[in-house]
C-alpha cells in the first residue's frame, strides 16, 4: 500500500521526487482547481461568446424594430440583452485568461444559466397571463428549459462537492506526509 501511495505521489513529472510535501500539495491543489483550456473547450467558449453577443444584438434589434412594444416584450428582450452580454463576458474572460477555474468558472456558468432560465420562465408566464383564453404554451415551453437548467445546476453542485472532497483528501495526504517527515527527523 505504501509503494502505491509513493508511486502515486511521485507520478507528477513536473515536480522532482524529493519535493517537499507542502510544495507537492500546493501543486496538486493548483492542478485540481485550474486547468489549461483544451482545443474543444476553447472552441466551445468561442462559440458561446459569439452566441452571447448574437443574442444581445438580436434582442436589441427586436426592441428597436418593435416600437411600441408591450411591457412583457421589453422585459424579455432586456433580459436577453443583459444575459447575452453577461455570458459573452464570462466566456471571453476565461478565453483571455487561458485557463478554466473549476471552482469559480463552473459556478458562474451554472448561476448565469439558472437565473436566466428562471427569469425567462417568469416572463413566459407573464406572456401567457396576457392571453388567459389560450393554452399556457409559453409556460410549458419554458419548463423544458427549466428542467435542463436544473440538471446543469445539480451537476455543478455535485462537481463542487467532489472538488471539496478531493481538496480534503489532499490536505489529509499532506498531514500524513508531514507527520511521517517529522517522525523520520
Amino acid at each position: 500500500m505504501t509503494s502505491f501511495k509513493s508511486n502515486l505521489l511521485n507520478s507528477d513529472p513536473t515536480l522532482p521526487a524529493d519535493a517537499p510535501a507542502r510544495v507537492r500539495y500546493q501543486h496538486q491543489l493548483a492542478t485540481l482547481f485550474e486547468s489549461p483550456l483544451t482545443p474543444v473547450r476553447k472552441a466551445g467558449l468561442i462559440f458561446a461568446t459569439l452566441v452571447g453577443i448574437g443574442t444581445a444584438i438580436l434582442c436589441t434589434a427586436i426592441l428597436i424594430h418593435q416600437r411600441p412594444a408591450p411591457p412583457v416584450v421589453i422585459e424579455a428582450m432586456t433580459v436577453g440583452i443583459l444575459f447575452g452580454l453577461a455570458g459573452a463576458i464570462i466566456c471571453a474572460r476565461v478565453l483571455v485568461r487561458g485557463t478554466f477555474r473549476r471552482r469559480g468558472d463552473a459556478t458562474a456558468y451554472a448561476g448565469l444559466i439558472w437565473v436566466f432560465t428562471i427569469l425567462m420562465q417568469v416572463t413566459f408566464m407573464q406572456a401567457d397571463a396576457l392571453h388567459p383564453q389560450s393554452a399556457p404554451r409559453f409556460t410549458a415551453f419554458g419548463l423544458v428549459f427549466l428542467i435542463g437548467a436544473s440538471v446543469i445546476l445539480l451537476r455543478t453542485v455535485i462537481e463542487q462537492s467532489e472538488l471539496r472532497t478531493r481538496e480534503k483528501l489532499l490536505e489529509i495526504q499532506l498531514e500524513i506526509a508531514e507527520l511521517k517527515q517529522a517522525a523520520a527527523n
